[in-house]
């Protein structure tokens, strides 16, 4: 957990050298680290005094969430270059372009960056990770032990697979949302047990990434939607927008089906049977 904190502090300090047009990827890498974080606290969760754990879990949250604001905007920018150059139709494409632009004069906040504040904000998260380090090794992990990271794991696969071997007639934007975040979560709990079994393991870690992967995109498109959808009387032209939203919904509705793929074909063991089966790779670690 101190390594992942000292990669975000990493991040954040080498932020102002990136170029202008670079520095989301020292965001993403921050904010992926503190993700990383999260999920193995979440593992020791059980060995560690309740107190101990919100004063780490609570100010990890925020810091991400003050990061958030800085990859939305890489995020719409990316997605409009990329419907732009990918568009099934050269006149869907021109409507993308003309979305661009509409969305720069109208929020110029999504668009166009304020480097100084965001120079500010990632120096102040650097600097508020490194008293997280400190913190974490103030903390005693001695009860965290096997059967506890067992527990937590069974529990993960639990929420995440109720996502998917339940109602999977819901296509709404929160519902993939929270289902994205369960993925995630038991994803990244699984990624530091990838060495106790080399073969099947990385193998599940990288489906689980994949079907996270497809609803976390779907999510930006939903997103990018919503923001058309609010400027639209400024298009002038609601055919333009009706283009912009279908090239949207083409792309969205491919991605929730390769998610909702990928996570049936993951999470298809009970929570039970993924736990024996953890147990049993683990053992094996000590006859090797």
């Amino acid at each position: 957990m101190r390594d992942e904190l000292r990669l975000v502090v990493d991040a954040c300090s080498s932020y102002s050298s990136w170029r202008l047009s670079e520095r989301g990827v020292a965001v993403r890498r921050a904010r992926k680290s503190l993700k990383r974080f999260r999920a193995a606290l979440d593992l020791a969760r059980l060995g560690i005094e309740p107190a101990d754990h919100e004063a780490l879990r609570v100010p990890a949250r925020e810091l991400g969430r003050r990061l958030s604001p800085l990859r939305d905007r890489d995020v719409v920018h990316d997605l409009l270059q990329r419907l732009e150059k990918e568009a099934s139709t050269s006149r869907r494409r021109e409507a993308v372009r003309l979305a661009g632009i509409l969305l720069a004069a109208s929020r110029p906040e999504i668009m166009l960056r304020d480097h100084r504040n965001e120079e500010r904000i990632v120096t102040e998260v650097g600097a508020e990770a490194g008293l997280l380090v400190e913190r974490v090794e103030a903390t005693r992990f001695e009860k965290v032990d096997r059967s506890v990271v067992l527990d937590r794991i069974e529990r993960m696969w639990t929420r995440a697979r109720s996502r998917f071997h339940g109602d999977l007639a819901k296509d709404d934007t929160e519902w993939i949302h929270e289902s994205r975040k369960r993925v995630i979560r038991l994803q990244l709990g699984l990624q530091p047990l990838v060495t106790i079994e080399e073969s099947e393991m990385p193998r599940l870690v990288k489906r689980l990434r994949k079907c996270a992967d497809a609803f976390g995109d779907d999510h930006d498109l939903a997103i990018l939607r919503d923001l058309v959808e609010e400027h639209a009387e400024q298009a002038g032209d609601r055919e333009v927008v009706r283009r912009v939203q279908a090239e949207i919904d083409q792309r969205r509705s491919v991605l929730q089906q390769d998610g909702r793929r990928r996570g049936l074909e993951a999470l298809r063991p009970s929570p039970g049977e993924a736990r024996r089966q953890l147990k049993r790779w683990w053992d094996g670690i000590a006859v090797r």
